[in-house]
């Protein structure tokens, strides 16, 4: 008995050079590499808050009584 073999669909691998998103991120860096070191650590914290919710301060934890 001979075994099936799927067939694969054609795949595209011609890519433009330059997408809308290659674009967006390029003007990112660009505007990026022009901040201070105040700026930097500024857009790092509002970014940890983001990744790890919360205020940034610890509330004191409330016992069950």
């Amino acid at each position: 008995m001979k075994k099936f073999e799927p067939q694969t669909k054609a795949r595209n691998f011609e890519y433009p050079a330059r997408t809308k998103g290659s674009a967006l991120a390029a003007e990112v860096r660009k505007e990026a590499n022009g901040l201070t070191e105040n700026q930097r650590g500024d857009y790092f914290n509002r970014g940890m808050q983001i990744v790890y919710g919360g205020s940034g301060t610890k509330e004191k934890v409330r016992s069950g009584h």
